[in-house]
């Protein structure tokens, strides 16, 4: 029961009942649901079993007189409790579907909003607890409220607080003309929690009194209650303790509007217009309730019911076969023979009778074998039929060692289809509080807000609601200011949730896990035995957590080892074309080494027999000249035809094997360059020496060869000078 509830919707007319119509609308669901009530808490001790609770106090008081042993085999809570298991385990998160194909990115938001309400709510833990009541009880209820202004509650309603019009017969409750729940406060605490704050010191002192008058005159207020379990009972109100009892309860008007009050049994504490509004913006009851199975008087009741006679039956049968192989019956002829004391003798593990009698004549034993025997088989019929009933052996998982996957995936979907009525009328329930939690997203979450998204294990983010921007000024570019000098804010588009529409679903998530295991061991078998399945395939039949990012990894590392293998195949190409290209290139040096040798050769020769002629011959000095720049002439034009056709080389390299091979032709360019300045640098050099051969006369020169003694190949070409006639 909240402290605080916020303002009834605008423009909504309230008229209420009056105290003595609420009182009278409780009364009637108090008296309606008194037997119903009974047998649900019934149910509640069979399922606890607290003390031996499934059996009554004159059965044990029976039994100890009788020296039989109180056994208990309690198998509804373990059904109930694997009904519950089965229900965490298909635990799923509501999605948000667009109504219109513009809405796809709102839908987004929606299902984020309420990934973050459930969280902060717990809802899935509620849920759970609510699911527990509905198979003991029959009847789930929450309340889905906004409390602090902003802040989104699920009050979990308990069996023995919640009541409801007992006119209604749909299990959802949607036919209610009302909904409440009621709960013991002490006075003080109830004074503070309603009482209406005044600025005015009489009448916040003439509020208090009148509050304070009808929490006290509740203490005399009696009522029909036999089946809450807070006590005190039968009463609104308890003098001694000075607690009263406060119900608040949503009821139906005029026009099917919901309303809201709260009330105790000395008057009306609040009342008003219901603050909550449903999709299309009406007032909506903010109880959501749910039950499990209904009589034809609309009585509620849930899994225990029928799990509670073959449970009696087998406790009986389980504790008369214990008495019957421990204990030994005697006959005798006449009282005086046996001991009036026999039965506790024989009880005993060293008993030792004393008879006055001949055995098999005057006294003797009632042989029980035969009854045992149909005792024990009456024990397995009864636990056979309570199996049967709820979750069977193959959907718990017992019995089904020597099964296969698809037979055990058979078994378990023929024991969920007795189920499949308990879990819809759930999955319905829960479905409906999601939306009632959108509708107060939407009604209440009016201001700029961070929501945290942990839909992701290893990461989280923020979403930012209701963000707004200042408006623009069209004439100035600027922001418009407004009367308080501050910039006119508007939201920007597609962050108000008051605008977001969406149609919210919950999609149950079948159990089919061994199938699939199943499935997966036959394809890992499979590629073992040299089958080639992809890894990518193994993976999806996989139950590895997160598989879809392993995949998307393993898919991005396959694609990425492609390309290294590309890379490295066109590199040893390159190191193979480069390797081509340094072998010409060396081939191409030596041969340019040779020409170069050759001239170095010829020019000694020429400058041999020039120095051999006599100075006075100048004219044949000049011709010798003349004939030696012709030969380098020649060689220059040689050297031009080889560099030719080693740039066309070099081309045609270059156009097969790209930049790589570009760069060795122009490294081949610069050394040919080289070249052809060594040979301008040769040619200078002659000039010089035919002036040296004008200036001494009486010089003379000698050519010398230098030659690798292994190849004989000549290395060096130079000139050595001497004196005429010197050795």
């Amino acid at each position: 029961m909240e402290d605080m509830k916020p303002e009834a919707a605008q423009g909504a007319e309230f008229k209420g009942k009056g105290i003595e119509a609420y009182k009278r609308m409780f009364a009637r669901a108090e008296e309606a649901c008194t037997e119903a009530r009974k047998l649900a808490h019934r149910d509640r001790d069979w399922h606890d079993n607290f003390d031996d609770s499934q059996w009554s106090d004159e059965e044990k008081k029976t039994l100890l007189e009788r020296r039989q042993p109180i056994v208990t085999s309690n198998r509804i809570k373990r059904k109930i409790g694997f009904l519950c298991g089965l229900e965490q385990k298909q635990r799923t998160d509501p999605k948000a579907y667009p109504r219109n194909p513009q809405d796809a990115d709102t839908a987004a938001i929606v299902t984020d909003v309420l990934d973050y309400i459930e969280q902060e709510t717990r809802f899935d833990n509620l849920a759970s607890q609510a699911f527990r009541d509905l198979n003991i009880e029959g009847i789930e209820a929450v309340e889905v409220i906004v409390e602090n202004g902003d802040e989104i509650v699920v009050n979990h309603l308990m069996y023995d607080g919640f009541f409801y019009d007992p006119r209604s017969k749909k299990r959802d409750f949607s036919d209610a003309r009302y909904l409440g729940y009621q709960d013991w406060f002490d006075e003080d605490e109830a004074f503070d929690l309603f009482r209406q704050k005044a600025d005015d010191p009489k009448e916040q002192e003439k509020l208090d009194a009148e509050l304070r008058s009808k929490l006290q005159s509740s203490y005399e207020e009696g009522a029909q209650d036999e089946g809450y379990e807070d006590k005190p009972y039968n009463m609104w109100g308890d003098e001694d303790r000075n607690r009263v009892r406060i119900a608040c309860m949503y009821w139906r008007g005029q026009g099917k509007v919901w309303n809201y009050v709260y009330f105790t049994g000395g008057g009306v504490l609040k009342e008003d217009v219901s603050p909550y509004h449903d999709d299309n913006g009406k007032p909506d009851c903010a109880i959501i309730a749910a039950s499990a199975y209904m009589t034809r008087k609309n009585e509620r009741y849930g899994s225990v019911r029928d799990m509670i006679s073959p449970q009696s039956e087998m406790n009986f049968r389980r504790s008369q076969a214990l008495f019957l192989i421990k204990q030994r019956r005697t006959w005798a002829r006449a009282k005086g023979i046996l001991p009036a004391n026999a039965s506790e003798i024989l009880a005993s593990a060293d008993a030792q009778l004393i008879a006055q009698g001949v055995l098999g004549q005057d006294w003797g034993f009632i042989e029980s074998a035969q009854e045992v025997a149909q005792n024990f088989e009456l024990l397995q019929e009864a636990k056979g039929e309570i199996d049967t009933q709820g979750p069977n052996a193959g959907l718990q998982g017992r019995g089904t060692e020597d099964q296969s996957g698809r037979a055990i995936i058979a078994q378990q979907q023929a024991g969920m289809a007795e189920e499949n009525d308990l879990f819809d009328t759930h999955n319905d329930f829960k479905l409906r509080v999601y939306r009632a939690m959108w509708f107060r997203a939407k009604q209440f979450w009016t201001e700029p807000k961070y929501i945290r998204i942990t839909d992701k294990p290893d990461a989280f983010r923020f979403i930012h609601l209701n963000q707004q921007q200042p408006v623009m000024d069209p004439m100035t570019g600027q922001p418009q200011m407004g009367p308080d000098g501050q910039p006119v804010m508007q939201m920007v588009p597609g962050t108000e949730l008051a605008k977001m529409d969406a149609d919210i679903t919950l999609h149950a998530a079948p159990e089919s896990l061994t199938l699939q295991h199943e499935e997966f061991v036959q394809l890992a078998d499979m590629a073992k035995s040299g089958v080639p399945i992809p890894p990518d395939v193994l993976l999806e039949a996989s139950q590895i957590r997160d598989k879809e990012k392993l995949a998307k990894r393993i898919q991005e590392e396959g694609g990425a080892q492609a390309k290294l293998q590309q890379a490295a195949q066109q590199i040893e190409e390159m190191q193979k074309v480069i390797e081509e290209m340094q072998s010409r290139l060396q081939d191409a040096s030596q041969s340019t080494e040779g020409m170069k040798a050759l001239a170095e050769a010829e020019k000694s020769k020429d400058e041999l027999r020039k120095r051999e002629l006599d100075n006075q011959q100048y004219a044949m000095d000049f011709e010798l000249k003349s004939q030696a720049n012709d030969l380098k002439a020649r060689e220059l034009e040689i050297k031009e035809q080889e560099l030719a056709a080693a740039q066309r080389e070099t081309m045609r390299v270059a156009e097969e094997d790209g930049k790589a091979r570009a760069a060795d032709s122009m490294r081949l360019d610069q050394a040919f360059a080289g070249l052809a300045q060594t040979l301008q640098q040769i040619a200078a050099t002659q000039q010089q020496t035919a002036a040296l051969i004008l200036e001494q006369g009486d010089m003379e020169s000698e050519a010398v060869i230098d030659r690798d003694p292994v190849t004989n190949r000549m290395i060096t070409a130079r000139v050595v000078k001497k004196r005429r006639g010197a050795a």
